[in-house]
């Protein structure tokens, strides 16, 4: 059953079939039509420049990216940042080095907290300093 909500893009009730109106969604067809039409006549195009020739925004290609529609691999200059320090990437939404980095915190926080169980597992406060 189909349930009214906002568009999360012009903010207009709408009835959500899908992620926003169709409003919104034709003009999102629209620019992609638009970039994909640039793109196969200007393969070679990083994504500034394809926003600047398409007037469409960099946030909306990185979603065409993001959602599978533009398939990256035949156009070598489309890259965007990582969502963490803003080196260009190709896949995914963080670089190697920031999911390595972040892979290493999250291993130190289970380890800690291994550790913690293990203390409050024989009891409180004073076992601690026996």
């Amino acid at each position: 059953m189909a349930q009214l909500g906002n568009c999360p893009k012009c903010r207009k009730l709408y009835l959500k079939i899908r992620e926003i109106c169709d409003e919104c969604y034709q003009k999102q067809e629209e620019d992609f039509h638009k970039v994909a039409m640039h793109l196969r006549e200007m393969p070679g195009d990083t994504i500034q420049e394809v926003s600047e020739a398409t007037g469409v925004s960099v946030s909306q290609i990185i979603h065409f990216i993001a959602t599978g529609r533009l398939q990256i691999g035949h156009f070598p200059n489309l890259t965007y940042p990582c969502q963490i320090c803003g080196t260009s990437i190709r896949s995914g939404k963080v670089c190697k080095t920031c999911m390595d980095s972040l892979s290493q915190q999250t291993n130190a926080n289970r380890d800690n907290k291994m550790v913690d169980d293990r203390n409050n597992k024989y009891g409180g406060y004073i076992t601690k300093y026996l």
